[in-house]
């Protein structure tokens, strides 16, 4: 009995390591989504009813799923939004770090610089052509509003040149 309850224990967790959203399917329902991919990193109902989940695979991850369910509960869109067709949903001076939180979930890395009252989110992304890209949203320490975003070559990219030997 022992060993059927640890081959149990052992099917679940493989089973759940290789959720991802890539593997998600429209039509899927949103009770079955949340179960296969877990709590989501942001979760907003719309208007009309309809679900926003956000799923950050930051750090490691270079990609933030947006899934959109209408309000039967059935996956009408899902895609990648860490690419720069997207990034016009930026609002400087209007949006918040909470805002940004809702829409691309949890960042890479966070910085707070007090010299110049600002801090900043970084989300690691590929372009278009597959090539390594961050995404930094500023924000005034302050007012927490959005200042500005930037687009650069993805400073962990350029980590695996710092290896001397």
């Amino acid at each position: 009995m022992k060993i059927r309850s640890f081959l149990g224990i052992i099917l679940v967790t493989l089973l759940t390591a290789c959720a991802h959203p890539d593997l998600i399917k429209l039509e899927d329902r949103y009770s079955d989504v949340v179960q296969q991919l877990g709590k989501p990193d942001s979760e907003i109902v719309l208007q009309d009813g309809s679900r926003r989940l956000v799923y950050s695979q930051q750090p490691m991850g270079q990609q933030v799923y947006e899934l959109i369910f209408d309000k039967d509960g059935k996956l009408i869109f899902k895609d990648n939004i860490l690419q720069e067709k997207y990034f016009d949903r930026i609002k400087p001076k209007i949006q918040t770090s909470e805002d940004i939180l809702l829409m691309f979930g949890k960042p890479c890395e966070k910085w707070t610089y007090k010299n110049l009252g600002e801090h900043t989110f970084m989300y690691r992304y590929q372009d278009i052509a597959g090539f390594p890209m961050a995404l930094w949203v500023d924000f005034d320490l302050e007012r927490d509003e959005v200042l500005r975003y930037v687009l650069s070559i993805d400073p962990w990219s350029q980590r695996d040149s710092d290896w001397e030997f």
